[in-house]
């Protein structure tokens, strides 16, 4: 693995939480006085709510998240039946770059969501991009995969 990744994925997540974040400062003063909150995302109702700070509910989750995930980015899961410490090094970098980029997956979804809620408190028809969300999401779920490959593909070529 590259030194210079793991740098570079926690300054992406870096720029996503702050561009959340001032998407929701910017976007909250010109809120009309009803927003919504909740997507129909698959046959749920529209929340509406009054515009309250409750508005800051997805960049606050982005901080939760980005929270979280530094917790298993500093403590990575490696099984205590690996022993050599070579292999141990490259598992745990490996799982410090999966959490890292399945960050940048959350927040795009959750800056895409506000976007969307944004759009559509203003009555503009543009609201969740299926096709995007969609493919965010197959990414996320397929980074699993990719990332167990490329442990056992690293430990095959240490051995």
């Amino acid at each position: 693995m590259k030194r210079y990744l793991l740098p570079a994925l926690v300054t992406a997540n870096a720029l996503l939480l702050v561009a959340g974040w001032a998407m929701a400062v910017v976007a909250y003063p010109r809120l009309p006085s009803q927003i919504l909150l909740w997507i129909n995302l698959i046959g749920q109702p529209l929340l509406w709510v009054k515009k309250t700070p409750v508005f800051f509910l997805y960049p606050g989750a982005q901080v939760l998240l980005s929270f979280l995930f530094s917790l298993v980015a500093l403590v990575p899961r490696i099984s205590p039946q690996i022993k050599d410490e070579r292999q141990r090094q490259v598992i745990q970098n490996l799982r410090k770059e999966e959490a890292w980029t399945a960050l940048i997956f959350f927040h795009l979804i959750l800056i895409h969501l506000q976007r969307s809620l944004i759009f559509l408190s203003h009555g503009l028809k543009e609201g969740i991009q299926p096709t995007y969300f969609m493919l965010l999401l197959v990414f996320l779920f397929l980074l699993i995969p990719a990332y167990r490959l490329r442990i056992r593909l690293s430990l095959a070529s240490l051995a």
